[in-house]
């Protein structure tokens, strides 16, 4: 088989299987003011176990985004993990009932899920995140008005 041929199997294959699509978690800003996102997420358990999402969550923010500006904050494969999100700008806030303490400047570190009155370390506060629901490898989070 010579190398053209080799080379336009291997592209054919690449463009039309599946198994290809990027694992990622981006997000876009739909509003008209610059938005910070932080994310959160925990690896799924195996049909048929638990752990109690306690396997660990990771937590990485704070990612910013001009208005219209679209990208990556992640390369997880959303659809194998528990993938949760907090963002606030312009007096907005994306927010749900999963509280985490994360600090307030950039940040990748494990933590765990809170309960309401809980302290949080010196430097972070107590921030409700929320849960998406995404079955796909990626995954893109519009942020709307």
């Amino acid at each position: 088989m010579n190398i053209r041929k080799s080379m336009w199997i291997v592209s054919l294959a690449a463009t039309v299987c599946p198994a290809t699509a990027l694992a990622e978690l981006r997000f876009c800003n739909r509003t008209g003011v610059r938005v910070q996102v932080a994310i959160a997420y925990a690896g799924k358990d195996a049909p048929g176990t638990t752990t109690n999402q306690h396997g660990g969550v990771t937590a990485a923010g704070w990612y910013s985004f001009e208005p219209g500006e679209c990208g990556k904050v992640s390369d997880i494969h959303v659809g194998n993990h528990w993938t949760y999100f907090h963002a606030h700008g312009g007096g907005k806030r994306w927010e749900g009932p999963a509280l985490l303490c994360v600090p307030g400047s950039g940040f990748t570190q494990g933590v765990r899920f809170m309960h309401q009155g809980e302290g949080c370390p010196v430097g972070s506060r107590l921030t409700g995140f929320r849960r998406m629901e995404a079955g796909t490898r990626g995954f893109t989070m519009n942020l709307n008005p």
